[in-house]
């Protein structure tokens, strides 16, 4: 089953008729979207004014249609045009109306543009990598009209490369990347002759299956924009292994029916912009500054042959001022449906997700074209108390053509602005009193005595380890002054180091000895175990005289035997003190 291509229809309003003088129809067959554009030049040949026309699909044309759009004469601004209810002929019917109603025997001039989609076919379906990719085109040689068409042409373009065969209809002319078919003379109502084009075409034919948008709006000065993009390529399929040695050799370049990389066109304005994949970050990805807007060239981790498919998220800032606007409470965001992804994209679903601030009310949406509004959502986020509203859109079958902005009205009090900031201060400051009243007050209702007895040997068990933390410093002062012995050989120094130690000791030893007599009226248990601290530097100061001799006989500067096992004595009973104390 093949597609005829577009069948416009030259339409009637009561009363009146139309003829068709003229036609120039041109079919875009380069990418992976077929565009048709034609050029009509009516003649209102009824017997009363007409302010419409048609336009007319098959069944397969209307089913793959993303686009369509009409322009009357030189006008810049776009035609209304309704699907129909009722066909003509197995025909799908578009009615157009026209800026201004045309008299009798008058003429207008109208250009009307259709994008179709996935409708040319890979042929062969597989291909090896280092083959080219070929498609077929079904169509139609005559511009078909339910109204006689005087003149008509038809220019048919593929692109470069080469092309296997062209139905002949003659007149056809067929040069390089293009097919003319006609001038075609006064052709009957529902003219058709069916052509087939095979032709090679190494556009990658690659669909974004899944489009999610999500667009964060703040009234604190951003607009946060994020996309997660699914990209499949639908073109002939990979047959048999892919080698990266051959990929990057293949002398073919960006001719290759593969997706090598793309650029993703952002707004000129957009900054903090990321790109990455369920990896990561990508970093092949790099970033060009325009007037008008800001270019990201993106490299995938691995070209896009068909049959294949990768996903990634790309996302970005925008001030606020330059895309919501406010008279008073009154706000209205203007920004784009869909971002442009690359070249030649179709979307086969998009899902648009406006965030707007918390308590905003009197939603109204104005879209360029008809979409599917979901039921709202209602999403979170800090100090949020009854979430945020989420409008949702849904649209299937997009082009670029499509890129174009959407209006978001609502409402909004300024005073709502501050409203978590406070929320913020409130929370923190009736934490910090919080912790302030728990930590100055005590709340027990009845004195513990035991809990008394334990804060007071805590107390005392404190006092300890300063004594013994001082009477530590005592010993490594001494070791201190051995060492400066060594280098300095001064023998009084050395006697004082002695002394100083010894009288050190013993009025720390005095100040612990109270303080362990204290812990006995609170603890039996930790007054035994407290009094073994006298005992542990017993063995040091047994060594010490020796200790000084050896070192006075000695002449080296670097430690002795005697100096290591004096030294070990000194931190064994640092380390027993410590552990004692531990578990008191």
């Amino acid at each position: 089953m093949w597609a005829l291509p577009l069948v416009l229809c030259v339409g009637v309003a009561v009363a009146s008729d139309w003829k068709v003088t003229k036609v120039d129809r041109t079919i875009d067959l380069s990418s992976q979207i077929v565009k048709i554009s034609s050029q009509l030049t009516l003649v209102n040949v009824g017997t009363s004014e007409a302010n419409s026309v048609e336009v007319l699909l098959t069944k397969e044309e209307n089913e793959h249609l993303s686009y369509i759009s009409a322009q009357e004469g030189n006008s810049k601004g776009k035609l209304k045009i309704s699907k129909q209810a009722l066909e003509k002929q197995g025909f799908k019917v578009y009615k157009i109306e026209l800026l201004n109603r045309v008299p009798k025997d008058g003429e207008v001039k109208v250009k009307v543009e259709l994008r179709l989609t996935e409708l040319l076919r890979p042929l062969p379906e597989k291909i090896t990598q280092k083959e080219n990719q070929f498609v077929v085109y079904h169509g139609n040689a005559h511009y078909a009209a339910s109204y006689p068409v005087v003149e008509e042409k038809t220019t048919v373009k593929l692109g470069s490369g080469k092309t296997m065969s062209v139905t002949q209809v003659l007149p056809t002319n067929h040069e390089n990347e293009r097919v003319v078919y006609g001038p075609y003379k006064d052709q009957p109502a529902f003219s058709t002759k069916s052509i087939k084009i095979h032709y090679e075409n190494n556009a990658p034919f690659v669909v974004a299956t899944v489009v999610e948008r999500t667009i964060e709006v703040s009234h604190w000065g951003n607009i946060a924009v994020e996309e997660y993009i699914e990209l499949v390529h639908k073109g002939a399929e990979l047959k048999g292994p892919f080698s990266r040695i051959d990929h990057q050799m293949d002398r073919r370049g960006r001719r290759q029916p593969a997706l090598l990389h793309f650029t993703t066109v952002l707004p000129a304005s957009a900054k903090d912009i990321y790109y990455r994949d369920e990896i990561g970050n990508i970093s092949t990805s790099s970033v060009r500054l325009r007037a008008d807007s800001v270019d990201v060239e993106i490299k995938p981790r691995f070209p896009l042959f068909g049959g294949w498919r990768t996903s990634y998220v790309i996302g970005y800032n925008v001030p606020s001022f330059e895309y919501l606007y406010n008279k008073g409470n009154d706000y209205a965001l203007k920004m784009r449906v869909l971002d442009h992804v690359f070249d030649n994209v179709v979307v086969e679903k998009l899902t648009t997700k406006i965030i707007l601030p918390e308590m905003v009310r009197k939603i109204r949406l104005t879209t360029p074209y008809t979409m599917d509004r979901r039921p709202d959502e209602v999403r979170f986020s800090y100090l949020d108390t009854s979430g945020r509203t989420v409008v949702v859109l849904q649209k299937d079958n997009l082009v670029p053509e499509h890129i174009q902005s959407f209006t978001l009205f609502y409402e909004f009090e300024y005073s709502q602005m501050i409203r978590e900031p406070l929320l913020a201060t409130a929370f923190f400051f009736a934490l910090f009193t919080a912790v302030i009243i728990y930590v100055r007050f005590d709340f027990t209702i009845v004195a513990d005595p035991a809990r008394e007895a334990r804060e007071r040997i805590q107390g005392k068990v404190s006092t300890l380890t300063q004594l013994v933390d001082k009477k530590n410093r005592t010993f490594s002062q001494f070791l201190n002054a051995v060492s400066q012995y060594k280098t300095s050989r001064d023998v009084t120094a050395l006697q004082d180091g002695k002394k100083k130690l010894e009288t050190d000791r013993t009025e720390v030893n005095g100040k612990l000895t109270t303080a362990i007599a204290a812990l006995k009226e609170d603890c039996q248990e930790s007054f035994e175990k407290a009094q073994e601290l006298l005992k542990y530097e017993k063995s040091i100061m047994d060594s010490l005289d020796g200790y000084i001799t050896s070192v006075q006989k000695s002449q080296q500067k670097s430690a002795s035997t005697e100096d290591t096992q004096f030294t070990q004595k000194v931190a064994e009973a640092r380390t027993r003190s410590e552990a004692l104390l531990a578990s008191l």
